[in-house]
Formats: C-alpha cells, sequence, structure tokens
C-alpha cells in the first residue's frame, strides 16, 4: 500500500534586485506539525536573504525601495506544486494562507521519502497555468500605486529546491519572471495636481508575454503558444477611478511605482505612459524609448523612471490683436478651459488690452510686433507641409490639452524653394505682397499625422489654443488661431491672422477684437 505523505511547507520566495545578490540567513521555522492532516507530515522551511537585499517573500511585492530592493508576500490562492519520489509533479492541496502573509505552509500530497532535495515550482494564479506552464498576461491590472497583489495572477512564477535538514525541508524561491517598476514625475507641480496615469503599455520588438514552459532553468526561451510583443498596465482602480497621481516632481516610490511582470531575455522596449486629466477629458501617451537591446534577467526588478512633464504653453496668451496687454491681464479667475466664461475683459480702448486701432495696411507695434507677416503665414499654410497631430500632448494653465498642427521651419521653406529667408516676408508663393490685398489663402491638402522621424527635426509644433470672444473661450485643442504682423489694407477692425483645425488651414481676416494667440514662428 502505497503511503501518502502530506509536505507542511513553510515557504519564502527572494527577489534580487538589479543584479544584488546575497547570502542566505535562516528564519523562523514551522513546528513541523499541521492540524487538519491525517498522515504524517514533513515540514519544509524557508530561508529569507541576506538584509542587504531586505526580506522579499513571496508572491506579490510590496515596500518597494527605489534602487535598494523589494518584499514579497504570499496570497490567497497561490499553490505549489512539488516533484515526489515518482517524480510527479504535485500540486498542494491546502495552505495556511488567509491573507497577505511573507511566509506559509502548504501541504502536498506525495511520497518525500527516498531523497534529501526536491523541486518546488510555482507557476502563478493565473487562469491556465499549470505544473509547467506559466502565462504572461498582455493584460496587466494594479488598482494601487506601489503594490503587487496583482503580479502571481499575471505571470509571476519561480522554482527552487527544498533541502531536507533533519525532520524538514528548507527552500528559498527564485523568480523566474523579470519585473518592471515604472516611476513617473511631471515636474510642472500645478499641472501634476490635475494629471493622472490610466496605463502603461510596453512594446518590445520580439516576445515578452504568452505562454512559457517552466523548468528548473526557467522559462522556455520562447513563448510555446500566444506570444505577444505588448503588454498593457492598466493603473486604475476603484479607490482610483482616474489613476494613479502624478503630483509628484521627484521619483516617489509610494505615490505612484507600477509593477509590470515580462518575459525574460533581451528586449528593445517603448513604453507609452497615457495620462489623463479628467477636467479637460483629454488622455493622451507621452513615449519613452528605453536602450535598445537590453537584457532583462529574471528575478531583477528594473526601476525605470520617467519625466511625464509635457511642453508647457502658458506663456502663450491670448491679445486683441497688437494689444499692449493680454485678454486676461489683471484677471486672476479668467477661464482656462473651454466652455468657461469671465465679463471682465476689455470693452473700449480706454483699456490697455484694447486692440490697436491703426488705419490702413498698418503694421504691429506692441504684442503682435513679433508675429510673422501675412506673406511668411501664407508660405507656412502653402508651403510648410502641415501635418495636423491629434495625439501630441501639452499643458497651459495647469490643464492637459492635445492637437496642433507641425509645420516646417522658415529655413528650411526658404532652402526647398530657392529662397532667402527675407525674401518670404516681401511676397508669397505666388510673387504677390499680401500686405496690400484683401484675400484668403486655403489648403486643403495637408497630412494627418506626425513628420516622419527623419524629417521631424525640420519641423516645429503649434499647439491648438484656441480663442477667446465676448470672455469666452473655445476650441482648445481643436483650432489654432494666431495673428500676423499687419492689418488689412483697409479700415480699422480686421487683421490678417492663421487659422488651423483638423478640416482646414488657411490665412484670413478677422476682427482685431478676437482673441488670439500671438508669438514667433521658427
Amino acid at each position: 500500500m502505497k503511503t501518502k505523505i502530506y509536505l507542511n511547507i513553510l515557504a519564502v520566495g527572494m527577489l534580487a534586485f538589479m543584479g544584488s545578490c546575497a547570502s542566505d540567513e535562516p528564519i523562523e521555522r514551522g513546528n513541523g506539525t499541521d492540524g487538519g492532516s491525517s498522515s504524517a507530515l514533513t515540514s519544509f522551511s524557508s530561508v529569507s536573504p541576506n538584509r542587504l537585499v531586505k526580506y522579499t517573500p513571496r508572491t506579490s511585492m510590496g515596500g518597494h525601495d527605489y534602487l535598494a530592493g523589494s518584499r514579497f508576500y504570499w496570497e490567497l490562492g497561490d499553490n505549489i506544486y512539488v516533484k515526489d519520489d515518482n517524480n510527479a509533479l504535485q500540486k498542494s492541496s491546502t495552505s495556511n494562507i488567509s491573507a497577505t502573509q511573507p511566509r506559509a505552509r502548504f501541504q502536498v500530497p506525495g511520497a518525500y521519502t527516498a531523497q534529501n532535495t526536491y523541486e518546488v515550482y510555482y507557476t502563478g494564479a493565473a487562469a491556465g497555468a499549470t505544473s509547467d506552464k506559466v502565462i504572461i498576461s498582455t493584460s496587466q491590472t494594479q488598482t494601487s500605486p506601489n503594490t503587487a497583489k496583482h503580479i502571481g495572477g499575471v505571470g509571476d512564477c519561480g522554482t527552487s529546491t527544498a533541502t531536507r535538514v533533519g525532520d524538514h525541508f528548507e527552500f528559498m524561491l527564485n523568480h523566474k519572471a523579470a519585473y518592471l517598476c515604472f516611476l513617473p514625475r511631471v515636474t510642472n507641480a500645478e499641472l501634476g495636481k490635475n494629471v493622472f496615469l490610466t496605463k502603461i503599455v510596453v512594446k518590445s520588438d520580439n516576445a515578452i508575454a504568452g505562454d512559457y514552459t517552466l523548468s528548473m532553468a526557467g522559462l522556455s526561451s520562447a513563448p510555446t503558444a500566444n506570444a505577444a510583443t505588448e503588454i498593457t498596465l492598466t493603473t486604475q482602480g476603484t479607490t482610483l477611478p482616474n489613476g494613479f497621481p502624478l503630483s509628484n516632481t521627484v521619483t516617489s516610490v509610494a505615490t505612484n511605482a507600477a509593477y509590470m511582470v515580462i518575459a525574460p531575455g533581451t528586449h528593445s522596449l517603448t513604453v507609452d505612459y497615457y495620462i489623463k486629466d479628467p477636467v479637460t477629458g483629454v488622455e493622451g501617451a507621452i513615449t519613452k524609448t528605453l536602450p535598445t537591446g537590453k537584457l532583462f534577467e529574471a528575478n531583477k526588478v528594473y526601476d525605470i523612471t520617467a519625466n511625464l512633464t509635457p511642453t508647457d504653453y502658458s506663456d502663450r496668451k491670448y491679445y486683441m490683436w497688437d494689444a499692449k496687454q493680454n485678454y486676461w491681464y489683471g484677471v486672476s479667475d479668467y477661464p482656462i478651459v473651454n466652455g468657461q466664461s469671465n465679463s471682465n475683459y476689455a470693452r473700449n480702448d480706454a483699456d490697455p488690452r484694447w486692440f490697436n486701432t491703426i488705419n490702413n495696411s498698418a503694421q504691429a507695434s506692441f504684442s503682435c510686433q513679433t508675429c510673422p507677416n501675412v506673406n511668411e503665414m501664407i508660405w507656412y499654410c502653402l508651403k510648410g507641409n502641415p501635418h495636423w497631430d491629434s495625439e501630441h500632448v501639452w499643458s497651459r494653465d495647469s490643464h492637459l490639452y492635445k492637437g496642433g498642427m507641425w509645420f516646417k521651419r522658415k529655413a528650411k521653406i526658404a532652402e526647398e524653394n530657392g529662397k532667402n529667408i527675407s525674401d518670404l516676408a516681401n511676397a508669397a508663393p505666388d510673387g504677390r505682397d499680401f500686405r496690400n490685398l484683401l484675400e484668403v489663402v486655403t489648403n486643403n491638402s495637408f497630412t494627418l499625422g506626425v513628420p516622419s522621424i527623419t524629417e521631424i527635426e525640420n519641423y516645429f509644433y503649434l499647439p491648438a489654443l484656441g480663442s477667446s470672444y465676448n470672455g469666452a473661450i473655445a476650441s482648445i485643442g481643436v483650432g489654432g488661431l494666431y495673428w500676423s504682423l499687419n492689418t488689412i489694407p483697409h479700415g480699422n477692425r480686421n487683421a490678417y491672422y492663421l487659422v488651423f483645425s483638423a478640416v482646414t488651414i488657411y490665412v484670413g481676416n478677422e476682427d482685431r477684437y478676437w482673441g488670439f494667440s500671438v508669438g514667433t514662428f521658427e
């Protein structure tokens, strides 16, 4: 009659950090018995790593210290497999896990009397995982910052050799996946209060997820099924529906550390960080490229810091055409998002925010004196190869937006058209001087998207900052409206301006009373 022996396993795992190693140190052992077993029990106790590496049990991660180590814990639902005397992998039947805890005792059926060492496997809690199959998920979710309770269900795994010590066994789990710890920050403190991290998407040049076979040597070098080169980590939960905070101007593990499990190996990774402003409703990605061909080793955590601060255009104020002061000069509670308004705007020329009333074919003297003239704007419109980019994120007045237009730089336009830069100011592409004309020039054949990576250095970006009229803000992220240097050749009400959106770009004229953006073009 075959005797059925249950193993009482007190288990602790270890995760080395960034290549550091440590000697083992015994920890408290089990008492050698476990109530509820009807047969002889053999106690399996674990050992913990040296304190210099930090105490790192299995299986969820917590208490991660930037550049210093991590702690792992067992979670409800965790199981292990042990290879018995018949060379069969036996799954633990019960354990003493009642909550997140650093140690656990498992009872495993099978015979364990023929040798002094036995192989131990942990293949995670993912649906479909088996005694030797690990599933690294392409969809991972973390609901709170700096906790990794989710990793057991998305690909965490490990092995160990349990060694007999008297009447019990001891082992330490060696993790066989690689772990990324993302540590974003926003250095614009006021913006950081208003934006949140909603997800992180990692893209690789080779497989980083799928079904893998686990052996004592580690994970198979490639997936056996469902190979994937992209993993999404969602960073939202019931208590943080907007996502993880980005209120830290410096790296802060406690504020927003986010953990992802990937397959070990040599990978070239790009990381898309998605951030959202709940007030404007804008969500967009900021992409970071990691060093190519980097080796991500098993049993290691890789801290990845990222500055997610977008370009800020708060200094791009609205002005009535060539006003001495900006549209909201002296107003502390001016509107900052679409649909807001304030009645404290200029009503007559006694206000320094009122437009310049100079007559006929005039040139700006105040806020618009550095703006392109009408001829230059037409060159940008027709020969600047405009690209409408609906995804490029930027900020203004502590809020997040996206949308704008890429134009070729003035020097590049001149070079490609056999002109000197000064020629562009003197006449439009058709040779006429629009400073003395009253016409609208339109370009509806522009490109949607971003200039190619080999060409983008020849371009500059103008955000779609919208406009202000009668004290109301509109079209931020939808349209860009920029005053030119020049009025039209008749009267004292209208001036030339450039307008662009996802559907059109043109140079026309508008009442100087409008609040448009001003500034130098590149």
